[in-house]
């Protein structure tokens, strides 16, 4: 039941175009450095390669000779697997320069469904998933093989052979960028990050910067480390405030932490900021034994140049995890905050839980670019919402029989609490929704139906409504047991294809009579072509979360930070009177002040009455309300009032 699409193309230049420079020329002025940098490598290997399926150890040797196969473009479409699960190799002869000799490579391979190992000239150099026998799926997961330094042929000609499996449905070689790379050409063709190398003056502040916060980790003082940080901060979605809480929680458990930064290099963004690139860690210990508090990975952070404190890379779409009581490790999921998160301090957004397939997880919403594919949305008018993808691996939305994986509790009791705490949401289930593919239109309809006192905007594409053994009704026998008051509590959306492989059209078709018998209002679809795979509901993304958008908006949802206003008018009396009325919540507090001839009479100061002036003084005023809108400042004189009548 896996779904796959290809991503959107980094590199459009020919199969095998390589570029090599020396990273000097780079810079704008050259970076003034001890020894010469290392060279830039960016070999493009994009293009027509050889394949065939079945599966043999002769395939990595680079002296096999291939003449006979099959000519196949990678990435491509993923024809050879269309209607054929099993092995299938693919192999590329190319040439390295002898002057790319010295510099630290990477193999960059893009996305393969479903599991992968690489061979370079015959060597290992990385795999992604578990072969059979117990076969496991990483269709989703970026392919970033390091090079080890004895596998390239300088100055000769080279071989890369892929040994793939494709477990079910859909596979092969579906997404790039495909090449050979040095580390600045991958912050380039796979992350999008360009610009110089920072000068040698810049690298050594950045790096003092670095060890600072390295020290202060080791001695237990967050106040130092969060003196490196910019009031500003976000970085994947940690504020100042959010970074504070997580370094004092571990802290707590460990008095000592350990960071690492490794392979560190300092480039200017376009911007003007400073971006470091580093494989960054921090290790302590929880319970007496040494614990991972932050998993070893690339990371991009991001720094001032004027006061070289750190202000986060502002992303709205990244991944985080619930450190997780009720399964004893950290649960992965990815958040997706709107536009407008960033810009809005005092807004609040609905939440859609958005639900993945079998054979997937979190991660596979990154090569669909569905931050991209949301912010057309909104685009489109829709009504912004915050989006949780959770890795449900392929346990069901389930709670696991037998001292399983408690799933569904860990989601209900942990991560939904999480978020929202952490984000601006707003937390009544007026305002929370489910969207599921596949999987996880099962898991929508059966935890959304489950819990109505938490989620009532219920979507399913190419869902397994019908599906039974999951330990847990089916979502049409949870329908056909509920009465018409308790599923009007829900919107409803649900679709599928004709060809559905298997046979959620019926299932769909289930559904909607069982809801129009019961009288329940319900958007559905089943479309007259395609099978059960993105190309069928990928274009009907629009479609529910029209629903959830309808449903937001009809519960009263307002989308824009409102401020308060206030309005002043003159009593009987020839006093001026203040009223602050706000559409969103209680106003909390107005406040006014009085100036004369350019000179403050009156400071700012709380407003509980009337206020008694002459006519040739100014009257300022403002108000704020509960949720910390401030309205804009109003200024009138008596003369004005008495004008306006």
């Amino acid at each position: 039941m896996k779904t796959t699409t290809p991503r959107r193309r980094l590199s459009a230049v020919a199969a095998g175009a390589i570029t090599l420079i020396a990273a000097s020329v780079l810079t704008s002025p050259p970076a003034v450095a001890a020894e010469a940098p290392p060279a830039t490598v960016s070999i493009d290997l994009e293009g027509t390669w050889k394949f065939v399926k079945g599966d043999s150890p002769a395939y990595a040797d680079p002296g096999f000779d291939d003449s006979a196969w099959a000519d196949i473009q990678v990435p491509g479409d993923g024809t050879p697997f269309a209607s054929y699960d099993g092995f299938g190799w693919y192999r590329l002869d190319f040439t390295l320069p002898a002057e790319a000799q010295g510099t630290n490579l990477v193999a960059s391979l893009g996305f393969l469904d479903d599991v992968d190992e690489a061979f370079l000239n015959g060597v290992r150099i990385g795999g992604s998933g578990t072969m059979p026998p117990a076969a496991s799926s990483q269709w989703f997961e970026k392919r970033l093989y390091p090079v080890p330094a004895d596998a390239p042929n300088f100055g000769g000609e080279n071989t890369l052979a892929v040994r793939l499996y494709d477990m079910n449905g859909g596979g092969g070689w579906y997404g790039g960028p495909v090449g050979i790379f040095s580390k600045d050409a991958v912050r380039e063709n796979v992350y999008g990050i360009t610009g110089p190398l920072a000068s040698e003056s810049q690298t050594s502040a950045v790096e003092a910067v670095l060890a600072t916060q390295k020290a202060a980790l080791a001695a237990g003082d967050i106040d130092a480390y969060l003196a490196t940080l910019d009031a500003s901060y976000f970085h994947d979605g940690r504020s100042k405030e959010r970074r504070e809480r997580e370094l004092r929680d571990w802290i707590a458990e460990s008095s000592t932490l350990s960071l690492s930064d490794g392979e560190v290099e300092v480039v200017v963004g376009e911007d003007g900021d400073l971006i470091v690139d580093t494989n960054r860690s921090i290790v302590g210990t929880r319970d007496g034994e040494s614990h991972v508090f932050q998993p070893a990975a690339q990371e991009f952070l991001r720094f001032s140049p004027t006061t070289l404190r750190e202000t986060g890379n502002r992303s709205r779409f990244f991944r985080e995890t619930v450190d997780s009581e009720l399964e004893g490790q950290p649960r992965e999921f990815v958040t997706y905050l709107p536009p407008s998160y960033l810009n809005e301090p005092n807004r609040e957004y609905p939440v859609v839980y958005l639900l993945h397939g079998i054979n997937g997880g979190s991660r596979e919403w990154e090569p669909r670019d569905i931050d991209d594919v949301l912010d057309g949305l909104w685009a489109e008018g829709l009504a912004e919402s915050i989006v949780i993808m959770p890795d449900g691996e392929s346990l069901w939305y389930a709670d696991q029989l037998n001292g399983g994986t408690p799933w569904r509790s860990m989601f209900l009791t942990e991560m939904v609490p999480l978020v929202d705490a952490e984000y601006r949401t707003l937390p009544q289930r007026e305002f929370r929704g489910l969207t599921g593919v596949s999987m996880g239109g099962f898991g929508a309809f059966s935890m959304g139906l489950s819990n109505p006192d938490t989620f009532s905007s219920l979507a399913s594409h190419i869902g397994a409504l019908s599906f039974s053994n999951s330990g847990l009704p089916t979502p049409l026998t949870q329908v056909a047991g509920m009465t018409t008051e308790q599923l009007n509590r829900f919107d409803f959306y649900f679709d599928a294809c004709e060809f559905d492989e298997y046979r959620f059209d019926n299932a769909a078709r289930t559904m909607s009579a069982t809801l129009t018998a019961k009288g329940v209002a319900h958007t559905w679809e089943v479309y007259p072509e395609g099978r059960h795979n993105d190309a069928c509901w990928m274009p009907h993304l629009v479609d529910s979360f029209t629903v959830h958008s309808d449903h937001f908006r009809a519960a009263g949802l307002i989308e824009d930070a409102v401020a308060p206003t206030v309005t002043a008018s003159i009593d009987q009396r020839q006093r001026i009177v203040l009223e602050a009325t706000d559409i969103r919540s209680e106003v909390t507090s107005v406040e006014y002040s009085v100036s004369k001839n350019g000179r403050v009479t009156v400071e700012w100061t709380e407003y509980t009455g009337p206020i008694r002036t002459d006519a040739a003084s100014v009257v300022s005023f403002r108000a704020t309300d509960a949720v910390g809108n401030v309205s804009d400042i109003g200024t009138t004189t008596l003369a004005d009032l008495r004008a306006a009548g």
